[in-house]
């Protein structure tokens, strides 16, 4: 056997030592043979194993694996109570193995991923597909000026992820970054609630109250869903945003503002701006620097990292191991459509994390609708095109990775392999495969 073995009969005293124990541990077995099994470990462990060996012959602990470090080798010892077939027990079975290649590739993995996840995400956002990597070039270039920002994109897109890299990446980090949800203000309350109102400016004002420019000094403004204000206080945005001063209500002393303002919207402004929707010259106040979010559905290489990425994180959150996704799942999130974009994927993990009753989450665990969309054959491709658009993303996320370990390892083949775990043979037909 390639593993280690010592058995300790039900005195604990050790009967049968392999070779491979003695070579994993570097002991001879003449030494052991004949000691107490307790013996051989050292002094502060003796009492934690001794708790074990009892639990293992009661029969209140079915196995016990621990790791153990010794002159730079990883083990993994695991004890196992050994009963007869009237269920008495015989002695304990140790089981060494030796598991410093494994931990150090984990290890490596670990760092290989970290590097990968650097390459494909900026902060909160996360994409390696080509119509990604403009948006993050614009947070890099625009981050440290204040030059003001619309984002745009359909509802879900993560436009505020956007506003809040482009803050924290600028020289305002240290202040704060104000968030106004422009649709959810009532008309009535918007100008108290921009720019704050005086003591006695109203019924119910017993005291003053600094709106949301204020709030934001020297710090970001983040005016979401900029589309959906109306058209009187648009007039009265604009103003604030060229004079940089702001009045409040019932009140008659102008206060400067020092603000940089990152508005989003998932309307079309230059129709609603012919449509008398919205106005003119705002828009062109606020289109300084644009930036559009893609929709999901034009990022099909981001779809399963982010659902990867989301069921890590609500395996967290309800304190379970993270969900895989089986290959038909896969191909049924690649075929949905996705109107509520990252959102509506984020909430399906979330869903599949709470109802999923095992380790892999399957077609069934998704939501009606996206096993709705894989059924829908008129709508969307074909169970074998799924399959070919599945296999294909998959091969060219392989060449990739290989490409990286090659370039890591100076074009050793033999260290390329070592690092993606696999053997040189395999390695080798990999890249004949892949060219």
């Amino acid at each position: 056997m390639g593993e280690g073995i010592v058995f300790a009969d039900h005195t604990n005293t050790i009967v049968c030592v392999n070779a491979a124990a003695e070579q994993i541990r570097g002991i001879d077995a003449a030494n052991f043979l004949g000691r107490d099994l307790l013996s051989i470990h050292p002094p502060p462990a003796r009492t934690r194993i001794g708790v074990i060996l009892a639990s293992l012959r009661a029969g209140t602990l079915a196995y016990h694996t621990r790791p153990l470090e010794i002159k730079g080798r990883i083990f993994e010892n695991s004890y196992y109570p050994i009963r007869d077939g009237e269920d008495r027990f015989v002695g304990t079975l140790m089981v060494s193995r030796d598991i410093t290649e494994r931990e150090h590739l984990k290890e490596e993995n670990s760092e290989l991923r970290d590097q990968l996840l650097s390459e494909v995400s900026f902060g909160g956002l996360i994409g390696r597909s080509a119509v990604m990597q403009p948006v993050f070039q614009m947070i890099r270039s625009t981050a440290h000026i204040d030059s003001t920002i619309l984002i745009t994109g359909e509802s879900g897109t993560g436009k505020e992820l956007v506003a809040r890299e482009l803050h924290a990446k600028s020289r305002r980090s240290g202040a704060p970054l104000i968030k106004v949800n422009c649709a959810a203000l009532p008309e009535s309350l918007i100008e108290s609630e921009l720019f704050g109102y005086e003591k006695g400016a109203f019924t119910g004002a017993l005291r003053e109250r600094k709106g949301k420019f204020e709030q934001a000094h020297r710090g970001t403004l983040f005016l979401d869903e900029i589309g959906e204000l109306p058209l009187a206080a648009q007039a009265k945005l604009l103003r604030v945003l060229q004079e940089r001063t702001v009045e409040r209500v019932g009140g008659s002393r102008e206060i400067q503002v020092d603000v940089r303002i990152v508005a989003a919207t998932n309307r079309d402004l230059r129709q609603d701006v012919a449509d008398g929707k919205f106005r003119e010259d705002l828009f062109y106040r606020l289109n300084v620097i644009p930036v559009e979010l893609p929709p999901l559905r034009d990022r099909l290489e981001d779809i399963l990292p982010l659902a990867g990425l989301f069921l890590k994180r609500f395996g967290r959150e309800m304190g379970r191991p993270a969900l895989r996704l089986s290959r038909e799942a896969k191909e049924v999130l690649l075929a949905h459509r996705y109107p509520g974009n990252v959102r509506e994927l984020k909430n399906a993990m979330e869903r599949a994390t709470a109802l999923c009753g095992g380790d892999t989450l399957g077609v069934d665990d998704l939501p009606p609708e996206l096993r709705g969309s894989a059924a829908a054959g008129t709508q969307h491709p074909s169970r074998a095109e799924k399959g070919s658009l599945l296999a294909e993303r998959m091969d060219d996320r392989e060449a990739e990775l290989i490409e990286q370990a090659l370039a890591a390892a100076g074009d050793s083949r033999t260290e390329a392999a070592r690092l993606l775990g696999i053997s040189r043979k395999t390695l080798w037909k990999k890249m004949k495969r892949y060219r």
